[in-house]
């Protein structure tokens, strides 16, 4: 199957889907769908671990925030080397960690024992979340690149839904354990695919032949990420990409311990995340509509907005009747950005610096990811009413706001690029 991508020209990548793309494609989304399945099933699994350990849900804190950190060091430290060695085998490699770190977390007996293979797991999501939005961009025709990326990051939320949809039966019949053994089986049959299917990118290759050798090519650095033209344009989409991901994994974090606090069942809970992850992905194939017609800035700030007015409705007192449809369009919005973020990624760096840059602007966005649910244990901790924990997502909404209408110019440059 290697083979069959290195004769591949780059020209056949501007015509319609070949099966070739169709298959890079669809191995790509199922290892994001990984990342989605994984953090979710965390959070899904704090109010059984905490009944069954006999501990607080605030102390699952840093075993929440631990993949996050795992995944940033991934992505800034690990997954550039793609540039260098190649998409493949860094994908196969970053598999072969997710598979056998859910392994390791059925092990855990503490807290620390947790967030240590929550740590490690974060790296293999890191290595492959970069290197797979690389390997889509590089395969995608340039007219659907934008789409093709955006619905590839709708598969976060697609496992994150998976995750929610599942948790109920699951805890039910295997426990907390029965979560993260199934997150085992979905990275062995995705490895098994990309053994079998995935080709190496066809940039990479075509660097590779114009150097007259099949040796590695030079992989970007992060200061290629920051000389013009491309030190505004990364250095915003790290402070929009950061602020969106604090508030989207503070309510993937905590949304089940904010709804059993509020009344729901733990057999309920996990329906609110269902909703939530639903409501992005309906809104995140809206985005990619709006970002393929070059309007990325009113998209972004569309989605930025309704999350905000749903978090202020959420927070109305006698609103708890509305909060199912408020859960949709809060997802609708936090979780559609997200994904159009990402397709902005790959318009703003080419294939040489690629990994790179989808590598740190991960690794950025994770330490803002690390912060939402570090800043969900000290809201739960100070006892205040789950109305108002939601409302509180309106203000981070609004700096995004404010941080996305800075990207306009750096928008048009990368456009006009």
């Amino acid at each position: 199957m290697v083979a069959e991508s290195s004769a591949a020209p780059a020209a056949a990548l501007a015509g319609p889907l070949s099966g070739l793309q169709i298959r890079v494609w669809v191995l790509c989304a199922l290892i994001v769908l990984l990342d989605g399945y994984d953090l979710q099933a965390m959070g899904l699994a704090v109010p059984t671990l905490a009944h069954e350990w006999q501990l607080a849900n605030s102390r699952f804190v840093y075993a929440l925030s631990a993949s996050l950190l795992g995944l940033g060091l991934g992505s800034a430290f690990i997954a550039p080397l793609g540039d260098r060695w190649g998409r493949r085998p860094l994908l196969l490699g970053g598999l072969a960690i997710i598979l056998l770190t859910s392994l390791g977390i059925t092990t855990a007996a503490t807290t620390w024992q947790l967030t240590s293979w929550r740590v490690l797991i974060g790296l293999g999501l890191g290595v492959c979340q970069s290197n797979a939005s690389a390997l889509t961009a590089e395969f995608a025709p340039s007219a659907r690149r934008a789409t093709l990326m955006t619905l590839m990051g709708v598969c976060v939320s697609f496992g994150a839904m998976l995750a929610g949809l599942a948790a109920p039966a699951v805890l039910a019949a295997a426990g907390w354990r029965g979560l993260f053994l199934l997150g085992a089986a979905l990275p062995l049959v995705v490895l098994l695919g990309a053994l079998a299917g995935l080709p190496e990118s066809p940039a990479l290759l075509a660097r590779r032949a114009g150097a007259g050798t099949r040796a590695t090519a030079p992989g970007g650095t992060l200061m290629a990420l920051l000389r013009v033209p491309y030190r505004e344009r990364t250095l915003r989409l790290w402070l929009v990409y950061g602020l969106s991901a604090m508030l989207l994994y503070f309510l993937i974090s905590w949304l089940p311990s904010f709804l059993t606090a509020a009344g729901w069942s733990r057999a309920q809970a996990p329906h609110g995340i269902a909703l939530l992850q639903g409501g992005g992905i309906v809104g995140a194939l809206i985005q990619a509509w709006l970002v393929d017609r070059r309007r990325a800035i009113s998209a972004l700030v569309g989605g930025f907005s309704l999350t905000l007015v749903s978090a202020l409705a959420c927070a109305v007192p006698g609103s708890a009747p509305a909060w199912p449809l408020l859960l949709a369009l809060m997802g609708g919005g936090i979780g559609g950005v997200v994904m159009a973020l990402i397709a902005l990624g790959a318009i703003f760096y080419p294939p040489p610096i690629r990994v790179t840059g989808f590598g740190w602007a991960g690794a950025v966005s994770r330490l803002g990811a690390v912060l939402g649910p570090a800043a969900g244990g000290w809201i739960v901790a100070s006892g205040i009413s789950p109305r108002l924990m939601l409302g509180l997502v309106a203000l981070p909404a609004l700096a995004c706001i404010a941080g996305t209408l800075s990207m306009r110019r750096s928008v048009a440059q990368a456009q006009e690029g």
